[in-house]
């Protein structure tokens, strides 16, 4: 019997929703990367949509896609009704999962406390009337929105920051220390007898990059050594000219490369297999990122910085519940360590 195919996506997004691994508010995975993924046309692709939305489970916004139907209250949460917990809009289908991960967390707790996790973002909550959630997770509110978050906060809507530490001690945070868990890492590294260790994806005025950075510095520094920044490659400078970083691979004889980043990694590679460089036979690599699932994929022994993404998800919402039941809460500052993931690598051996 003929396989029918609109349905087996239907049944598949039905089966993220209903799961909560797309959640309310999110969008749909594109038309293009559902007809990758199932091998099929457009048309195939838009009748299981249609019926998703005829049904209720999405709704299509012409030019932008198909989200999954919000679930929105105009009136304030009682003991009766759902406490609804937003969370910023993010790609859940990005494979190094970053934010699946963290949401996995955050969904689990919150159904264990009988409570929704909904996506938005901080300026749709703080200029939309029509949002409305109990308590906000920002896992993306960078420096320059701290004053806004703290704004949304005195309206009324505690919240918690996820790898970030803002200045203003009426935000509440958790965070990994990005100087330090990089510091461990090149620190042993260095104690094993690396020296030319290559620091990639630097970016000027970036928080989570800055720390990385200067966590690298200070483990040449520790150990007496000049910190090498001419090692150092900006990420604006090969993000869109595919030979910088061959050339940069050519012209210096490294230990091991330090990539700042998940999403970074694949130019990495792709650079280092077009230079004919062998890993880790020739090169250690070791990136700041829960890139497990990537390994996995391209099956290269890349060793990695791992932080407790679905810990940090948890502790989010059960922090903001406990908020939510008692305003005078102390607010909650809290740092958790990391853990260094060993794939092959001879310098952190």
């Amino acid at each position: 019997m003929k396989k029918n195919l609109a349905n087996e996506i239907y049944d598949y997004l039905i089966a993220e929703i209903r799961e909560h691994r797309l959640l309310p508010g999110g969008q749909l995975p594109s038309e293009s990367t559902l007809c990758r993924q199932f091998y099929v046309s457009r048309p195939t692709v838009r009748k299981a949509i249609a019926r998703l939305c005829e049904e209720g489970y999405a709704q299509s916004r012409p030019g932008l896609g198909s989200y999954v139907t919000s679930e929105q209250s105009e009136t304030p949460a009682t003991p009766a009704n759902r406490l609804i917990i937003g969370i910023d809009g993010v790609d859940f289908h990005n494979e190094y999962q970053y934010y699946t991960r963290i949401s996995q967390g955050a969904r689990a707790a919150a159904e264990a406390a009988g409570a929704m996790l909904c996506l938005t973002d901080l300026p749709e909550l703080l200029n939309s009337p029509f949002k409305r959630v109990d308590a906000f997770i920002a896992t993306r509110v960078d420096r320059d929105d701290f004053e806004n978050a703290a704004k949304l906060q005195r309206s009324g809507t505690p919240l918690v920051l996820l790898n970030r530490y803002p200045q203003l001690p009426e935000l509440a945070y958790i965070a990994v220390d990005f100087q330090y868990e990089t510091f461990l890492a090149i620190n042993r590294m260095l104690k094993n007898g690396a020296r030319n260790i290559a620091l990639i994806g630097r970016q000027t005025g970036n928080v989570t990059s800055a720390g990385r950075t200067r966590g690298w510095e200070e483990a040449y520094k520790a150990n007496g050594l000049p910190v090498p920044h001419h090692l150092a490659v900006d990420f604006q400078d090969f993000h869109h000219d595919n030979d910088i970083l061959p050339d940069f691979f050519r012209r210096h004889e490294l230990d091991a490369v330090f990539v700042t980043a998940g999403y970074q990694l694949p130019p990495v590679l792709t650079s280092l297999a077009r230079i004919g460089v062998r890993l880790p036979e020739d090169l250690d690599v070791i990136c700041f990122d829960d890139i497990e699932r990537f390994c996995e994929t391209v099956n290269t022994p890349v060793s990695y910085v791992k932080m407790p993404l679905q810990a940090m998800g948890a502790r989010a919402v059960e922090y903001l519940l406990r908020r939510l039941s008692n305003p005078n809460l102390e607010t909650l500052q809290l740092t958790l360590n990391a853990s260094l993931v060993v794939n092959r690598c001879k310098y952190l051996l």
